[in-house]
């Protein structure tokens, strides 16, 4: 998996005006010259608690990791957890991404759970 770093490489997708969302998640995507799917991961700042934001983070990573091969290659795509995702539990969040990646046709084919 491969993580954006830089806060260009994040406002460059931001700005390409491609998102949706659900009440746990944000996506928001942007095609790359790439061969390849590139990540970045954000938990909003009314997430008070750094530890909640964090964990928020991980749990994303760890859901991208275990689905980013059913996914179109070529993207930018950035995960933002929205301030409702903190009482959400893994398989919730694991649920929102599965839908939002389907509602813009990210997977491939229909090889996905």
């Amino acid at each position: 998996m491969i993580i954006l770093k830089k806060n260009n490489e994040y406002k460059s997708v931001y700005n390409c005006n491609n998102s949706t969302s659900d009440y746990n998640l944000v996506l928001f995507i942007k095609k790359n010259n790439f061969g390849y799917n590139r990540f970045g991961f954000t938990a909003a700042k009314k997430i008070k608690k750094a530890v909640s934001r964090n964990l928020l983070r991980r749990r994303l990573k760890e859901i991208v990791r275990l689905n980013e091969h059913y996914l179109i290659e070529g993207y930018d795509i950035v995960l933002m957890a929205r301030v409702n995702a903190v009482e959400s539990d893994y398989k919730s969040l694991e649920k929102s991404f599965k839908k939002l990646i389907k509602r813009k046709k990210l997977f491939k084919g229909d090889s996905h759970q």
